[in-house]
């Protein structure tokens, strides 16, 4: 499916929800905000919201440092 994640067109295959799209890029168990369609998901919603081709998806995960 052609998703449009940070603003870069992608084709992610086998992804029915927000969730699997954070699985399918690594970023599961990581601090994520995930906004689609320009809505703010909290993480109790990904595996909730279905994506749909062309949807709009911000993903932010943050890195710690020193």
């Amino acid at each position: 499916m052609e998703l449009i994640i940070n603003g870069e067109q992608q084709q992610l295959d086998q992804v029915n929800t927000i969730q699997d799209v954070i699985e399918r890029l690594g970023l599961t168990g990581k601090p994520v905000v995930a906004e689609a369609d320009g809505q703010v998901l909290t993480a109790e919603q990904w595996a909730d919201t279905p994506v749909h081709p062309n949807m709009r998806i911000e993903l932010v995960h943050f890195v710690g440092g020193g």
